[in-house]
């Protein structure tokens, strides 16, 4: 099978090592600047680039990974050239937007949104890891006309790559529980060091610092994207967050330990249920 990866960045060229590694599919790869996709070329990650139109007319799975505003212009820009009946999809984290604009559209392949549930704290091509999957989930949303088939064959090729879980819901499930999963916590994280004590925390810091902070180093043009093309399940994650730590503030200012004792109790057992 041949599969194109568009984009070689931190996830694109992530997909193509795991590619490489894991299958023995041929991995054609197409980059805005063809410099990085001349390196993929020299590394062995990609057998093959050129045109992208060319490219499109040979590949049975094409991934798009691109910044979430130019995923459906790019496809729309090139939809004549994908192969008929192909696998068209992406590894944008957020999923009703992008699909619900292809939705209506008359194509001769299958849009399949998709997200690759992975990342690091520093992107592009040099980043990129042959492993970045392994332990990972990939989410697949197809619509409910998507043949059976189709939607199989992408989450058997995700197995075949490595990642350990694969999970098949809708756009808007999806979108629902990555608010909470992981933009609620770049939101906590970046408003975490915007404290002013935060520059000072050397020498009083550890592994909790450590953990909240982690993610605050954050691509913040694309993050901004993300954040506004999921905002209605993210503000709702928002305002959960903040009536939760005004209950603590509320317990703290007003000297209540033993409600302050029975919210961290009641965290402390959900946490342990949950995982």
């Amino acid at each position: 099978m041949n599969v194109l990866i568009c984009g070689l960045g931190l996830i694109g060229a992530s997909l193509a090592k795991a590619l490489k590694k894991n299958t023995n599919h041929t991995v054609f790869g197409w980059n805005r600047t063809l410099s990085v996709t001349e390196k993929a070329l020299r590394d062995g990650v990609i057998d093959k680039s050129g045109d992208i139109d060319e490219l499109m007319k040979e590949a049975d799975v094409t991934f798009i990974n691109f910044y979430p505003d130019a995923i459906v212009p790019f496809i729309l820009e090139h939809k004549n050239s994908f192969k008929k009946d192909s696998i068209v999809t992406d590894s944008c984290g957020i999923k009703t937007k992008i699909c619900n604009e292809l939705a209506d559209k008359d194509f001769d392949f299958y849009f399949i949104g998709a997200h690759p549930m992975a990342g690091r704290e520093v992107g592009g091509y040099d980043n990129s890891l042959d492993n970045l999957f392994d332990n990972a989930s990939f989410i697949c949303t197809p619509y409910e006309s998507t043949p059976r088939n189709k939607s199989d064959a992408l989450v058997g090729l995700a197995q075949d790559m490595g990642f350990a879980r694969t999970v098949v819901t809708t756009p808007e499930h999806h979108d629902e529980m990555i608010a909470f999963t992981s933009q609620i916590a770049h939101v906590l994280a970046c408003s975490y060091v915007l404290s002013p004590l935060a520059p000072m925390h050397a020498g009083f810091s550890a592994g909790s610092y450590r953990d909240v902070s982690r993610v605050a180093r954050i691509n913040a043009d694309m993050w901004t994207q993300l954040f506004l093309d999921n905002k209605e399940p993210l503000v709702r994650e928002i305002d959960d967050l903040v009536s939760n730590l005004m209950r603590f503030k509320y317990n703290i200012v007003n000297e209540d330990g033993e409600a302050l004792t029975e919210l961290m109790k009641k965290g402390n057992k959900i946490k342990e249920e949950i995982g």
